[in-house]
């Protein structure tokens, strides 16, 4: 399937949450900044939401997973399968004004799929077992 993109700008910087469906599941990637990357992957079923954050540089590690973990909780209640969401945004030398930014779209951005999922529902998929 194509990935669908939605696009959020603020602060003088941009972010990006690309959404690919298969079947009733999603990989969603929130990107944006001055350097995107993958930092954190967060996990999210009916069952819960798990954050896993990657090292970014020694003694430290990635810090999106306040973001991801925003997308997750917004996009739950609708989910028809799983979701993976990796996250990777850095905007440098990044102001309070554009990290208050980071949290307002990510916010806008989740809205925006979880609509979009409640508009387009995925088929109606029969799994076979042997």
């Amino acid at each position: 399937m194509t990935p669908r993109v939605f696009t959020a700008t603020q602060a003088g910087y941009s972010l990006q949450l690309v959404v690919t469906r298969q079947s009733q599941d999603l990989l969603i990637q929130l990107l944006g900044g001055d350097v995107p990357h993958y930092g954190v992957v967060t996990m999210v079923g009916q069952d819960g939401i798990t954050t896993h954050a990657l090292p970014s540089r020694p003694g430290h590690v990635h810090q999106e997973g306040v973001l991801t973990e925003r997308v997750a909780a917004v996009l739950q209640p609708v989910l028809p399968g799983n979701a993976i969401i990796t996250g990777g945004m850095h905007v440098n030398k990044i102001t309070p004004a554009q990290m208050a930014a980071a949290s307002a779209m990510t916010q806008q951005l989740a809205e925006a799929v979880r609509d979009w999922l409640t508009a387009q529902p995925p088929l109606t998929i029969t799994e076979e077992f042997s």
